[in-house]
């Protein structure tokens, strides 16, 4: 594995990480007990168009493999555009290869950073049921469950 360097982008390079995206919809459709199709059904487009309706601002940060350029990891966080005290770190993945070298260390740090920098007084992550091995990892940002929220199955009776 080569080094990699953390880059800053903007709304014109999101698409840089839609294999990523995917990669991580791939997995939320695989580990969630219930909801499979709400993942297998969703697009590159929808989930960007979902962000951009929603935040006031956003902030994203991507790793590149140094020798290859290949996009390796990215994070996006967002401002609520009608309350700018909630701040979100809307979507974070690091390719199985380069996990555990450091990537997503930094670019939730700089997340951080970066939301309590606007004066958030409320920062949050969403974590798919199915997916609960990484809330381990968000408690060393102090990241900790706070809700159980439910949601009914659409056309289920």
């Amino acid at each position: 594995m080569n080094g990699y360097l953390i880059k800053h982008g903007d709304y014109n390079e999101l698409d840089l990480i839609k294999p990523l995206w995917e990669k991580l919809n791939q997995l939320h459709a695989e580990v969630s007990p219930r909801f499979k199709k709400r993942f297998q059904s969703k697009t590159w487009e929808e989930r960007k168009g979902d962000l951009l309706r929603k935040s006031k601002e956003i902030l994203f940060d991507y790793a590149v493999e140094s020798i290859t350029g290949a996009t390796i990891g990215y994070c996006i966080s967002s401002i609520d555009r009608d309350d700018n005290t909630i701040g979100e770190i809307d979507s974070i993945y690091v390719d199985e290869a380069y996990r555990k070298s450091g990537i997503g260390k930094q670019l939730m740090e700089k997340a951080i950073e970066w939301l309590s920098a606007r004066g958030t007084k409320s920062q949050k992550i969403i974590v798919v049921v199915g997916n609960e091995q990484v809330l381990n990892y968000y408690s060393q940002f102090d990241f900790f469950s706070l809700h159980i929220v439910l949601q009914r199955i659409d056309g289920r009776k």
